[in-house]
């Protein structure tokens, strides 16, 4: 995969912080995206909500439009030698950068 991201990104949010997106002009994420926001490619999508999702009720997957992310956009490792995503580093995601939202619910309820 090179370092040129793709058209899109995808980012995994609680449906609690996309429903108080609605009333805000940017995406309203987690603390864990306070160093920067995770944001993931079509292709690891399906592990990241495997890993860390699978015991949520409901989530939302946004789809991204890459260029209208403001801020320094890193392809790089959250540990060394492991796998590579997609970070963004002093930025925010537009709600005028979602091209598309799936809203999963959990089977397990």
């Amino acid at each position: 995969m090179s370092n040129t991201p793709p058209k899109y990104l995808y980012k995994i949010l609680s449906l609690e912080n996309w429903t108080k997106s609605q009333s805000a002009q940017f995406v309203v994420l987690s603390q864990d995206d306070t160093a920067f926001i995770h944001l993931a490619t079509e292709e690891q999508l399906k592990g990241i909500a495997d890993k860390y999702w699978s015991h949520a009720p409901d989530y939302v997957i946004l789809k991204i439009e890459a260029t209208k992310l403001p801020g320094e956009l890193v392809f790089e490792a959250n540990k060394p030698g492991g796998n590579k995503y997609y970070h963004l580093y002093k930025g925010s995601i537009p709600l005028e950068s979602v091209t598309n939202i799936t809203l999963v619910r959990s089977t397990n309820k």
